[in-house]
């Protein structure tokens, strides 16, 4: 009877201690993370996931090789893609290594965009802001990107990890705010298990 009573209230803690906008958590086992969703979105087919996948959304990081990809949908959007999942392997590091890596990043983006050569046709990239939220560990990049008039919000998260990084990517309009918090906080809500959890949180 007391373990009933422990598994009840861990599973109202959880329930009950997640944003009021979010639905239940999602676990991804093999990426090892835990995500808050938006209320009313789910997980992404594999079609919708290689779709998503194409349109881009580089970074100077983005020749590494990903593991493994996850995806999540908003229906608001039908079949679009909202939020992609990456994983880019490497090792633990320590909050000097972040803060010089996330300086890298920030500078070498900005500088291609700079410096690029740009074709006629080509989308037009500007680069909007870089923020690092230290107790997520997570770094979010904002770009914005024009194509034949269209105008998207690129939206990229570095959550650093034991065993590497997880990268969320997502495109939205930027007059539309809703859809940048939903995003922000679904990928601010992500709790790592104990295998990806940084050691400093141990």
């Amino acid at each position: 009877m007391r373990a009933l009573f422990f598994l009840v209230a861990f599973l109202a803690m959880i329930v009950f201690s997640a944003p009021a906008w979010a639905s239940l958590p999602y676990y991804n086992a093999e990426m090892g993370y835990t995500i808050w969703l938006p209320k009313g979105w789910s997980e992404a087919s594999p079609d919708s996931l290689d779709a998503f996948g194409r349109t881009g959304g580089a970074w100077p990081a983005q020749n590494v090789t990903p593991e493994r990809r996850a995806g999540y949908m908003d229906p608001g959007r039908g079949r679009t893609c909202s939020l992609l999942v990456e994983v880019k392997p490497g090792r633990t590091m320590r909050a000097a290594d972040i803060s010089n890596f996330n300086r890298f990043l920030v500078r070498s983006l900005a500088r291609s965009i700079r410096e690029g050569v740009r074709l006629p046709g080509d989308p037009v990239t500007v680069f909007k802001d870089a923020t690092y939220f230290q107790d997520k560990r997570t770094l979010r990049i904002e770009t914005e990107v024009a194509q034949n008039g269209v105008t998207v919000l690129s939206l990229a998260y570095i959550v650093y990890t034991r065993k590497g990084m997880l990268t969320f990517t997502a495109f939205v309009d930027p007059a539309d705010r809703e859809a940048r918090r939903a995003v922000d906080q679904a990928v601010l809500s992500v709790y790592l298990d104990e295998r990806l959890r940084p050691a400093s949180d141990r």
